[in-house]
């Protein structure tokens, strides 16, 4: 009899959730930057956290963080989430959901060589085919889907947009279990998407442009608004918890 553990139950939810936000914000990935619309995304879910957090958090947490912790806190969101999610979104608008999903979906592979070169963990042969079944799998089901999916984007500049986006997620994944080792995901969460979210909004103001698109409008901000609150907020929750229940690779394979 297969037995699914609390933490995989987890994984997979945030699977889910991440894969219907993926869907959403598809339908508005060419009226708004990716730039823009994942500094959306992350101040929704910043201010979902924070509110969270006054009923949940305790400020005391942080006082007990070292150095170290605080340094794998903040990287971790600026290479997987600032950087790495920018570019998934980017991808999304060039070749459409179900190719970039079908190519992040290898973001196991990178995930497990980091953690065994940074957090000394073994290859287990089994495992390791696991993950490739499962990037198999993902990959088939994205062909499918990709038939009836087209778009005016670039092929190759979204192979590589996907491509990079997995390798600095499987650092920012392996990145995360360290840091949260002392915290609740929704007190690191309070921490890593205000963070993003003005990161983002800096970059995108220092880089705008007048030939960026159409203005952005109120049915598009609420829209991109909800995969925040869907995706980085609840989605992000589950993510945290899957790693520090059943650590990183796991949760890549699973999420």
């Amino acid at each position: 009899m297969i037995s699914i553990s609390e933490g995989e139950l987890v994984g997979l939810a945030c699977s889910l959730v991440w894969a219907t936000s993926a869907t959403i914000v598809r339908t508005q990935s060419f009226k708004v930057s990716p730039g823009l619309m994942n500094a959306i995304r992350c101040s929704v879910s910043a201010l979902a956290f924070w509110v969270a957090f006054g009923v949940f958090g305790s400020i005391d947490s942080y006082a007990g963080l070292s150095l170290n912790e605080w340094f794998l806190l903040t990287g971790s969101v600026v290479i997987g989430i600032s950087v790495g999610d920018t570019l998934y979104l980017w991808s999304i608008r060039e070749i459409g959901s179900a190719r970039t999903m079908g190519l992040v979906g290898i973001v196991p592979l990178p995930t497990l060589i980091f953690e065994y070169f940074l957090l000394d963990q073994p290859f287990p042969t089994q495992f390791v085919a696991g993950c490739f079944l499962v990037v198999g799998g993902v990959a088939c089901l994205a062909q499918r889907g990709s038939q009836s999916e087209s778009g005016p984007g670039s092929l190759k500049l979204g192979i590589l947009l996907s491509l990079s986006a997995t390798v600095l997620w499987g650092l920012s994944t392996v990145m995360i279990k360290p840091a949260i080792a002392n915290l609740t995901p929704i007190e690191a969460n309070s921490i890593r998407m205000p963070l993003v979210a003005g990161l983002l909004f800096g970059g995108y103001i220092l880089t705008k442009r007048e030939t960026d698109g159409p203005p952005l409008t109120i049915r598009t901000a609420l829209i991109v608004g909800g995969t925040g609150l869907l995706g980085m907020g609840f989605g992000s929750y589950l993510f945290l918890k899957s790693i520090a229940m059943i650590g990183p690779t796991k949760t890549a394979v699973l999420g």
